[in-house]
């Protein structure tokens, strides 16, 4: 496993305790670049270090549990993962999604690109 593959990985170990923990929140925001690109699932794109602080901040302020398992890989010259998570929102409503994310890295392994997409 390359460090590109290491740091998606644990952009997702972190992404299940960010709900919670404001540090864990914080290394998701330091693994980008600041002029990445995120495009959500939900359509929302952040070009710029303050949406995609916003981006993250929302996301996890509106998810109270989460939980993932992914599989890392390359194909075409590209970082992917497929994932499923499970969650709560703070709602108390209880979900469940598959999808798979492309990622693309600057020469100090920052995300300068990343786009979600749920499975149909």
């Amino acid at each position: 496993m390359d460090q590109k593959e290491k740091i998606i990985e644990h952009y997702f170990q972190l992404s299940d305790i960010a709900s919670k923990n404001d540090n864990a929140l914080n290394q998701i925001i330091n693994l980008f670049a600041n002029n990445a690109i995120v495009k959500g699932a939900n359509g929302i794109i952040s070009n710029n270090h303050e949406a995609i602080v916003k981006f993250f901040k929302d996301f996890f302020k509106d998810n109270k549990e989460l939980h993932h398992i992914c599989h890392v890989f390359i194909k075409d010259n590209k970082y992917e993962a497929e994932w499923a998570v499970a969650g709560r929102k703070m709602s108390g409503k209880i979900f469940a999604l598959h999808g798979f994310d492309i990622y693309k890295f600057n020469d100090q392994n920052k995300i300068t690109f990343l786009q979600v997409k749920t499975a149909k």
